[in-house]
């Protein structure tokens, strides 16, 4: 698309330009404009992270306001029709609660944060409030045991659902999302609902990679002219993948005070040996700029951030991560406003960390002061990898495992060996395909639906199934047959 078919904010109606501060939308936008605003089609996009997939959810979200526009006025009435935004984590759910409150603010939307970090709702809040933002873990919390409070009332309500990060699917977490979904499209199917906004629910689910976008687009009910998919040209900067393995490291010299490889007698002695190789690689390819590097598990990540600024702390005065003066005192006042003691001394040689046994204060510290270039390290967990806006020139993933909390251990990505070289560059290509995660949990999300009576019968029983996205995946493996992994 060229510069002359960019879509203009002017496009929009009066009321609702003042919502973004640019004049044309960028060439993705621009191509998904008429599907988002201009119709109420399902849709699930496929573009890469930083392309502008946010301003794709404003738009559907403009679009429901739009019934209450009339004569160029825009009179709202609280609560009547409502956005649910489903992300992974708490962290993106406050980013876009922070982002949304202040844009959406000026039209008198009311925001809500629904995570375990916000108890400060009731029947009330819900009731009046116009886009609730949660994690499915909360969501299906709230819906399942709240019924006598609430907890179910406001889904007539409900009539667009945004899915950030939909590749989430196909994490052992994906199943909540995956039960959310087929709650609200049975729901939507009952007599009752008919005349409610929730009868004709719009589904949008966007993600960075989905290469099975047709499954998740015959779940979701959307048309051919709803399914987006955009690729590395959409990316405003170019990406540059690197698969190292340890002996690679040592043959470049990442690691220079090892002149040999010795295999690590267990996982947990593995995982603190990657801690020496991480200060090089940043010096390699980094030099200077901002870098994110991805560990295993908090402890991991606070054990990298620990050796980076013991290892900064041996430059003195030459800290690569620290510019100016001006850049020390930044940092040095921000330590003093940490409540987390271990996180205050690394403030200082300009390295961070960030998970989600941080307190919101803390978090928040640590990401503005890494999106102004004041910390120049953070390292930190999958907390972040869910669509968090803290661009960085160099990301570096730690591991190729992770630790399994019910098994107490760390596990390989399931794949062969042989094929391990080319599982971490499917990896960082998104070629992995999204598979559900519920067939698992099956029955503890269908006896849900049975003590909320969404689920009466076995007739009922079987419409839930099929509205699951495992209904779809189940479909397709018996159409094609086993599925090779």
């Amino acid at each position: 698309m060229d510069s002359y078919t960019l879509k203009s904010v002017s496009d929009l109606p009066p009321p609702f330009r003042s919502i973004f501060s640019f004049r044309y939308f960028n060439s993705l936008q621009s191509e998904c404009f008429p599907v988002c605003y201009h119709s109420d089609v399902n849709m699930v996009i496929s573009a890469p992270t930083g392309s502008g997939k946010t301003v794709l959810f404003e738009l559907c979200v403009l679009r429901l306001l739009s019934r209450f526009v009339s004569e160029g006025r825009f009179v709202h009435v609280k609560g009547m029709l409502k956005t649910i935004y489903i992300a992974p984590s708490k962290a993106l759910v406050q980013e876009k609660l922070r982002d949304w409150t202040q844009k959406f603010g000026s039209l008198g939307i009311n925001c809500l944060e629904l995570t375990g970090d916000n108890e400060f709702y009731n029947t009330r809040t819900i009731q009046e409030a116009d886009i609730i933002l949660t994690t499915p873990e909360k969501f299906d919390s709230v819906t399942r045991y709240r019924i006598k409070d609430g907890g179910l009332s406001f889904f007539s309500d409900i009539g667009l659902l945004l899915i950030d990060e939909v590749h989430l699917l196909n994490d052992p977490r994906g199943a909540a999302l995956e039960a959310i979904v087929s709650r609200i499209k049975m729901l939507a199917h009952k007599p009752e609902m008919k005349s409610s906004p929730l009868s004709c629910v719009r589904f949008l689910a966007v993600s960075a990679t989905i290469p099975n976008i047709e499954d998740l687009a015959e779940w979701l009910n959307v048309p051919v002219q709803g399914i987006k998919r955009f690729g590395e040209e959409m990316r405003p900067v170019k990406l540059t993948t690197k698969v190292f393995g340890m002996l690679e490291c040592l043959i470049s010299n990442f690691v220079s005070h090892q002149s040999c490889y010795a295999p690590a007698k267990n996982d947990f002695l593995f995982e603190k040996r990657l801690q020496n190789y991480i200060f090089d690689i940043l010096m390699h390819y980094s030099r200077g700029k901002s870098a994110l590097v991805f560990c295993s598990t908090r402890k991991g990540a606070q054990e990298a951030a620990l050796k980076l600024s013991q290892t900064a702390m041996t430059f003195g005065y030459s800290n690569p991560f620290i510019k100016d003066k001006e850049q020390q005192e930044r940092l040095r006042e921000a330590s003093l406003s940490c409540s987390d003691k271990q996180l205050q001394s690394y403030i200082l040689y300009g390295v961070g960390y960030h998970n989600g046994g941080l307190c919101l204060k803390d978090r928040s510290l640590i990401e503005g002061l890494f999106l102004k270039g004041d910390i120049k390290i953070l390292c930190t967990t999958n907390t972040l990898a869910h669509g968090i806006n803290l661009p960085a020139h160099t990301v570096v993933i730690k591991s190729t495992q992770h630790f399994n909390k019910e098994k107490g251990l760390y596990m390989e990505y399931d794949r062969s060996m042989i094929l391990q070289v080319h599982l971490y560059e499917n990896i960082l290509s998104g070629c992995e395909m999204v598979e559900s995660q519920l067939l698992s949990c099956v029955t503890e999300h269908l006896t849900a639906e049975i003590v909320q009576l969404t689920v009466s019968d076995i007739a009922r029983a079987i419409e839930w199934m099929k509205c699951s996205y495992l209904y779809v995946r189940i479909k397709k493996a018996c159409i094609s047959g086993p599925h090779k992994k």
